[in-house]
């Protein structure tokens, strides 16, 4: 059977649907950030309070949210999940004009948020495995990759720029569930196209002794559990280098490098950009190039990014703006190349009907390395009184990173049959 007969060209609508799902979330959860000042006045509380309240807590439930978001993927499927979880982000945002000037409120409305940002972050591999052929399933992780990113830099824009324009930023925020509802819009599309490959029946129910059996299996093999390690070495870099690098760029000497706040937005912009330039093109270097292989790609993006990240500690590098900037971008994008090629690694080697869980329980575990990172980077800040430790312990981790990648290898207890993944038999 042709590729175009297994797997209809509406598969590009579905990773496009995907995509703005992916937007939405990152907006949701991000849209707080550039407005901690502001909400911090507004409700009379402290700084470090109104961030951890805001950010840490919305943080800890995504975690859980991923974990169990990839049991609802598989279970009930991809429609009725982003559904779901689009609800969970529309209602929590259209009330913070109401309940916006009460702190618990406002967490309390974060949280739910984050139990409709978890499952939807959680669908990549299960969309990858059911609506893409092999060799393509890089390349939808890598875009919904960049789509987080993008959905990032979206809301930093968009959050001041509606609360400058509206003057009240519960309103403001209460205007971001606009993209949510494009996200839901194109979702109820999707049940009136194309059908995904019979090979994948877990998109229609996901239930039944062979599911959760698959994942019983899955779970004894410890490739499983060391693919959970990466992804909790990956957070830790990624909050870590996110969180820590710009103030050590603004903040002067004997701390930081002293080129203040402005500057250091831009550097870190770079980052970012790199970040999604490196996201879409693992995607095709993995096709083309390493033929499917991910574990090459993997390793490739921890060795040089931890390189890059490191470099920056040197006055050669921090003291010279152009090598600054080349090695800020370098890092940004091979970075981006660890994220897509383990969540493809989970739709290449394990059977569709359990992606959903697998990868849910990789990215929601993981996240709670983002947390560790920050707290021992900022805990290494205050000990040392300069970020040339936090900094090293951010390459650190990536290297382990790349040693744990050296062993993960797919499972032997399944296997690749006319390029999908079926159980072995005996």
């Amino acid at each position: 059977m042709s590729e175009s007969a297994q797997y209809p060209q509406f598969r590009w609508y579905v990773l496009f649907t995907l995509c703005v799902l992916t937007i939405a979330t990152s907006v949701i959860m991000i849209f707080p950030a550039p407005l901690i000042g502001i909400i911090k006045k507004n409700l009379g509380t402290d700084l470090g309070v109104t961030t951890g309240a805001l950010m840490g807590g919305f943080n800890l439930a995504l975690g859980v949210a991923c974990i169990i978001g990839g049991f609802l993927c598989d279970r009930f499927g991809l429609v009725k999940v982003a559904i779901f979880g689009s609800m969970l982000m529309i209602v929590p945002t259209l009330l913070m004009p109401y309940y916006g000037n009460n702190l618990t409120a406002i967490v309390m409305l974060r949280l739910i948020q984050a139990c409709g940002a978890g499952p939807i972050l959680a669908m990549v591999s299960c969309v990858a495995a059911i609506w893409f052929p092999p060799l393509q399933r890089c390349i939808v992780t890598g875009i919904q990759g960049m789509s987080v990113t993008l959905g990032i830099a979206v809301g930093f824009v968009a959050t001041p720029a509606l609360n400058q324009a509206i003057g009240n930023w519960q309103v403001a925020t209460a205007w971001l569930s606009v993209i949510c509802f494009v996200g839901l819009a194109f979702t109820l599309v999707i049940p009136f196209g194309p059908k995904p490959p019979a090979m994948a029946p877990a998109e229609h129910n996901g239930t039944g002794d062979s599911e959760n059996g698959d994942f019983k299996l899955a779970m004894r093999q410890p490739v499983s559990w060391i693919g959970v390690l990466i992804v909790f070495s990956l957070c830790w870099v990624l909050s870590a280098f996110n969180d820590l690098t710009p103030a050590y760029f603004a903040i002067d000497p004997p701390v930081g490098v002293g080129y203040g706040p402005m500057t250091a937005g831009k550097l870190m912009t770079v980052v970012q950009v790199a970040f999604m330039f490196g996201a879409v093109a693992t995607g095709f270097v993995m096709e083309k190039l390493f033929k499917g292989a991910t574990r090459p790609v993997i390793l490739i993006g921890f060795a040089l990014f931890a390189m890059f990240a490191v470099s920056i500690m040197l006055p050669v590098v921090y003291g010279n703006m152009p090598i600054l900037v080349a090695c800020l971008f370098i890092a940004g994008f091979f970075e981006a190349w660890v994220v897509p090629n383990v969540f493809a690694f989970i739709a290449l080697h394990y059977p569709a009907h359990i992606a959903g869980k697998l990868s849910g329980m990789w990215f929601g575990i993981g996240l709670f390395g983002g947390t560790v990172g920050v707290i021992l980077g900022a805990t290494a800040l205050h000990h040392t009184g300069n970020y040339h430790v936090s900094i090293l312990i951010v390459g650190t981790v990536a290297i382990i990173g790349f040693i744990l990648s050296t062993f993960l290898k797919p499972p032997k207890v399944f296997s690749m049959t006319d390029g999908e993944v079926v159980k072995r038999r005996n």
